[in-house]
């Protein structure tokens, strides 16, 4: 399955692999991938079999029928607290599974999944007992028990994650139903594709639709996926961590010069750019640890040694430590959930810290109670009909592809050139005709773009648009100011860039930011003294040296530091494992601690130290993306408006501010309240823009 590995280390892992087997055995291997979501299948030919090396393509057409739909619950209403609170919505799934005989409903985040299927049960009393959670957080047997029930027709629904995507034998489902888009075609047609399985049957996928934002990015996502429009896959580049592991399983094979190491690692597609360079550092740092460990502890570190200009293991010690921590899934902060005799779960480390005795949280769709915690579990007890703290898992919220954006980015232009020229009927017919949709939810989105225009405009792929607003209600901080940059480059790219400006800005005047990212902009919240003006803040988004902002940026960050551990372990700086046992993980955290600030302070090129930076950058967020924004930038017109209120097309932005922010007020309330405000101050006159 290679759009399961093309973009990960597993694939790059497997791939090396390959080479070494192929080069045991002599002959040539014969290779089979298969992919149904993945493109371009030239790049994914070269990718499983390397370069130059003879490979044959084939298509097939034998599609299965597909059906698509747009499912909104806006209606006439679609503000809230229609339009941003999920009520509406559970009553809308909840129907859906009343009329089939079983349905997945895919969520985008753990901690959603766990909602949902709390308010399903809710929702649906009677079905409660056939009504379960599934995701990767959940324990073995608990997710195999849920397959198994599902799979026997014993569940109306099951709620997951991306742990039903691939690979799960489940049988026949009905349908399949995604919480708003699954950012990107590919995902989207995976999950459709676990519906329909029987002979003669057609695969059915229903898009919900949450808020008006989100419907606009469903419609064109239904149309991406009816046309199988899909985004390029970004294989792994030479992840050194890999490499390290495999050079020191070289070594254990033995006969390996420095000649046969660069021609074998390049065989395979993530290294095949690999400099000499990169691999003498590697191998520097796998003969003793590095420059800046050597000295001390070359004996410790040591996991390689020249012998004969060969390549060899210096102890049988290392070959143990080796065989046993092979592999690139890395040791991760969790803690189990015992719910009477049962391991119901793992939730987090850090989410644990956050909790005392007697809290109340969710989990495998279950309201539970902690009574008791230890070093690596914790005892709950059940609490249902309790009002649950649903856990913030470390599954983050996925990142918009950039195909999905550039279209919604180009939905938007093309709406606001037909509000100019055409009448609104005219406007409405087309979405209608276009996009497979209904009246109202065509209707809901020109209201919504109409809005738009009443306080701001809308943002557009050939101009950036700035939205400043200052928070005059009674009890609100006067001396902050909120900025919002509508920068429609999907979540990870916003993620950096949001950093590189906000660390641009305390480098001119000084003074932290408060940061709010999603899929289509970013939200800087400001004190007064860094409130400046539009020649001012394209002054902030020069393309300079956009890297080195963000490497600075990201030295007091916890990212690169969370990555370092999952780096060092799959390097091997830091064994998962001791043979026989399994190490303990406040060890492993410890270890990884002090190699961390060891070696930025005094290696900040060690490539265990490079890798974590480049994992940081571009895999978590996306900085290609982000710099490509920043060339292209100059060529954008800018727009600086003055807004008296949240205008509708930053609504989603202030909405995940307030819900991660907010303490005293309920989130659906304060939502509630902005759209109330929203309505009262636009009854004034247009505010003043300044334009360039």
């Amino acid at each position: 399955e290679l759009h399961a590995l093309a973009e990960n280390k597993r694939g790059a892992h497997l791939m090396l692999s390959l080479e070494r087997l192929q080069r045991r055995v002599g002959s040539e291997l014969v290779r089979i991938g298969l992919s149904a979501t993945a493109a371009p299948l030239p790049l994914l030919a070269e990718f499983l079999v390397g370069q130059g090396r003879p490979c044959e393509i084939v298509e097939a057409r034998m599609e299965r029928r597909r059906r698509v739909e747009v499912l909104s619950p806006l209606r006439r209403d679609p503000y809230p607290p229609a339009g941003y609170t999920a009520q509406r919505v559970m009553q809308d799934i909840a129907q859906i599974i009343e009329r089939n005989r079983n349905v997945i409903v895919f969520c985008n985040t753990r901690s959603s999944t766990e909602s949902i299927a709390i308010r399903l049960k809710t929702a649906l009393p009677e079905l409660a007992g056939k009504i379960e959670a599934h995701h990767a957080s959940l324990d073995r047997d608990v997710r195999l028990e849920v397959e198994d029930r599902l799979k026997q027709g014993d569940l109306r629904a099951v709620v997951c994650s991306t742990s039903l995507e691939l690979g799960v034998d489940i049988g026949s489902v009905d349908c399949v139903v995604m919480i708003s888009t699954p950012k990107g075609i590919s995902r989207a047609l995976q999950r459709i594709g676990r519906s329909g399985h029987s002979i003669h049957t057609e695969s059915h996928g229903i898009l919900v639709a949450t808020n008006v934002n989100d419907l606009m990015e469903c419609i064109v996502c239904a149309e991406m996926t009816r046309n199988v429009q899909l985004d390029a896959v970004k294989p792994l580049e030479k992840p050194l961590d890999v490499l390290a592991q495999h050079l020191v399983g070289m070594a254990m094979e033995g006969g390996f010069t420095r000649e046969d190491l660069l021609k074998t690692v390049r065989r395979a597609f993530a290294f095949r750019d690999l400099a000499e360079a990169e691999l003498e550092r590697v191998l520097n740092y796998l003969e003793g640890g590095g420059r800046s460990l050597e000295k001390q502890y070359r004996e410790s570190f040591g996991k390689v040694m020249w012998l004969d200009d060969r390549l060899a293991l210096p102890s049988r010690k290392v070959e143990r430590d080796y065989l046993a921590n092979v592999g690139v899934i890395h040791t991760e902060g969790m803690v189990s959930v015992i719910l009477g005799k049962r391991r119901l779960g793992q939730i987090e480390e850090g989410f644990l810290k956050r909790l005392k005795l007697e809290d109340i949280f969710v989990l495998a769709g279950r309201t539970v109670r902690l009574v008791e915690t230890g070093v690596a579990e914790v005892k709950v007890e059940n609490a249902a009909g309790k009002l649950p703290t649903v856990p913030a898992w470390n599954a983050n919220k996925m990142p918009l592809a950039s195909g999905l954006a550039r279209e919604v980015a180009l939905l938007r232009s093309e709406l606001a050139r037909r509000l100019e020229k055409e009448e609104p009927c005219e406007t409405t017919d087309w979405l209608v005709e276009r996009y497979e949709i209904s009246q109202t939810n065509a209707e809901a989105i020109l209201r919504h773009c109409r809005n738009q225009l009443r306080v701001s405009r809308i943002p557009t792929d050939d101009t950036f648009l700035i939205e400043r607003f200052v928070d005059d209600r009674e009890g609100s901080d006067a001396n902050l100011v909120h900025f919002f940059f509508h920068s429609l480059i999907g979540r990870s790219a916003n993620d950096a860039l949001s950093r590189i400006i906000s660390h641009r800005l305390k480098e001119a005047v000084g003074g932290n930011t408060m940061v709010t990212i999603d899929d289509y902009g970013f939200l800087l919240t400001v004190k007064s003294f860094q409130d400046l003006e539009l020649e001012a803040w394209k002054e902030l988004f020069q393309t300079g040296d956009a890297a080195s902002d963000m490497h600075a940026a990201l030295e007091q960050s916890e990212l690169v530091k969370w990555n370092f551990r999952g780096v060092a372990q799959t390097g091997l700086m830091v064994p998962r494992n001791r043979p026989g046992r399994e190490q303990r993980l406040k060890s492993l955290r410890w270890n990884a601690e002090i190699l961390f600030r060891v070696l930025c302070q005094h290696e900040p090129d060690h490539p265990m130290l490079v890798q974590a930076y480049r994992e940081s950058t571009h895999t978590f967020l996306d900085l290609p993306r982000a710099m490509a924004f920043l060339e292209r930038a100059p060529s954008l017109a800018w727009h600086l408006v003055n807004v008296p209120v949240v205008s509708p097309f930053s609504f989603g932005i202030f909405a995940s501010k307030i819900k991660e922010g907010m303490m005293l007020e309920d989130p659906e309330e304060a939502i509630e309240r902005l759209w109330r405000e929203f309505e009262r101050k636009t009854c004034g006159p247009v505010p003043a823009s300044s334009d360039a």
